[in-house]
């Protein structure tokens, strides 16, 4: 199943890659996308496209920070019909829980969720299994907006910690200008931490009526999205993977459905629980071997292998070479399968 988002996530793109010397319309079919695509910010474009643009640019530019840079460019209007639901929102919180509600009518190729924690909740932001590039731009890209987003809804407010699987660049002054200092790279999530105190803040563009009635809209458009089991699933198991061995009861019980019944909605959407959790681990494997400076050991015991043979068995499955042999290679070995 093809992974869209809308052409609009490409606002200020050909700008900053014209203002940073190489030439925009040839770095946009190179990527696989056509520029007449951006004359209609609704015009469906490949996700995978999209996240292969960002890196192009960045190499071509010679601009490790192209994303981060991107993200000054771009707001929350890039969702085009989803804006208005924002925007109506009474607290910032409610429009954090539409944002995650609803992300996935706005694409496939890539995962919300807020995930409570002490003193607040964290925004959690990853690329879809299957989107198989170096992704560390459109990560930088992705919570930079939802920074920005938030710094324009409440001046105030900087993030008390933000966490990236990639590793640091060489020069993280952006990052801090932008994020602030508490910076964690190499870590087990890309994550943005939303204290109570904005969460509760009310939205001064709210609007409960409207918010209602665009609610109950939404959610309707979301029951009709194919292959809604299969996408809980996996960002369910993007988020258990660090901290606790993953089966299938465990999960369904995390999704408050009878195990059976997860395998029958799985089924109906052709696919597997088995499959899922191969494709996550083989998609989290590449990612922190190749943007991460983890070792082959650490990547193992966070993806739940009990040793290190067991993945480089998997990954050679996966990959057709050795994790190893993947992090020294100039360009990302592409899949082979993950089942």
């Amino acid at each position: 199943m093809s992974a869209w988002v809308r052409s609009g996530v490409l606002v200020g793109v050909p700008d900053l890659i014209a203002e940073l010397g190489p030439k925009p319309a040839r770095l946009l079919r190179d990527a696989g996308i056509d520029p007449a695509a951006l004359i209609n910010p609704d015009t469906p474009v490949s996700a995978i496209a999209v996240v292969r643009l960002l890196e192009m640019a960045a190499d071509a530019c010679g601009c490790d920070t192209f994303g981060l840079r991107l993200s000054r460019r771009q707001e929350f209007t890039l969702f085009g019909p989803m804006f208005p639901l924002f925007e109506s929102a009474t607290t910032i919180g409610a429009l954090l829980r539409d944002l995650v509600d609803f992300f996935p009518v706005h694409t496939k190729g890539a995962l919300l969720t807020i995930e409570p924690a002490p003193g607040g909740v964290v925004m959690i932001y990853d690329l879809a299994a299957g989107v198989a590039s170096s992704r560390r731009q459109v990560i930088e890209l992705g919570l930079g907006i939802l920074v920005a987003e938030l710094q324009r809804r409440a001046p105030d407010w900087r993030p008390k910690e933000v966490f990236f699987r990639h590793s640091a660049p060489r020069d993280t002054s952006l990052h801090r200008e932008i994020f602030g200092r508490l910076l964690s790279f190499n870590a087990d999530r890309n994550a943005v931490f939303v204290d109570a105190a904005l969460l509760a803040r009310p939205n001064k563009s709210g609007d409960a009526a409207l918010h209602g009635k665009l609610t109950s809209q939404f959610h309707q458009q979301r029951k009709t999205l194919p292959g809604a089991t299969r996408a809980r699933t996996e960002l369910l198991l993007r988020q258990l993977l660090p901290f606790a061995a993953c089966d299938l009861s465990m999960v369904a019980r995390m999704l408050r459905l009878p195990r059976r019944t997860l395998q029958r909605k799985l089924a109906e959407e052709s696919a597997s629980f088995g499959e899922i959790l191969d494709q996550v681990r083989a998609d989290l494997a590449m990612s922190y071997l190749r943007d991460s400076e983890l070792t082959v050991a650490e990547v193992a015991e966070i993806l739940q292998f009990s040793e290190t043979s067991a993945l480089t068995r998997a990954f050679r499955r996966w990959y057709g070479v050795s994790p190893r042999r993947a992090r020294s290679q100039p360009s990302r070995p592409a899949p082979l399968h993950a089942t």
